[in-house]
């Protein structure tokens, strides 16, 4: 039997149960969940899941899908997955930044990684309270894909230099 994959949004209010929820749909549909992001946000519960199934288990998903957005007050949307095209030069890093807290970090480190053609596979940031102070923290971690080897330094060091602009601590290194 052929498998195919589809990947699910969901988001709406957050509340306890949500993942069950939503997993109970895709497994009791005949699918296997088998890649997931899921993040709270302020009020709301947001999750991107990639799951495989039957052409039966994709209907079932999608037809529930429907009872669900109602049942939940979320917003679903199901669709096929791009395939991407992975370099076998890609080199995997992580980024690291943490700072005080001010409008544009996030904006500026991506304009850095865009120069150099650096894809990033995933980033999440957070804002926390800095112990003792009471000074908004933001911490960034993101995974990215490098293209080659030679802009590895020059990345790194334009990386730096926006930091120190921005007065962050940045933190570049490979994924083993």
């Amino acid at each position: 039997m052929s498998q195919q994959e589809m990947v699910l949004f969901a988001i709406g209010p957050d509340r306890p149960g949500l993942v069950k929820e939503i997993s109970s749909l895709i497994h009791e549909s005949g699918g296997n969940l088998e890649d997931s992001r899921m993040a709270v946000l302020a009020g709301d519960f947001a999750l991107i899941v990639l799951f495989a199934g039957a052409a039966e288990a994709i209907r079932k998903v999608r037809e529930g899908c429907q009872a669900l957005e109602r049942k939940l007050g979320f917003s679903i949307e199901l669709r096929e997955p791009t395939r991407r095209k992975v370099e076998a030069s890609c080199l995997p890093y992580r980024l690291r930044a943490t700072g005080a807290d001010q409008p544009g970090i996030v904006h500026r480190l991506s304009e850095v990684l865009a120069a150099f053609n650096v894809n990033v596979i995933s980033l999440e940031s957070r804002l926390t309270q800095a112990a003792f102070h009471g000074t908004a923290l933001f911490t960034l971690s993101a995974e990215i894909h490098v293209s080659n080897r030679e802009i590895v330094e020059e990345l790194h060091d334009q990386l730096e230099k926006t930091s120190r602009e921005l007065h962050l601590i940045c933190d570049l290194e490979p994924i083993e």
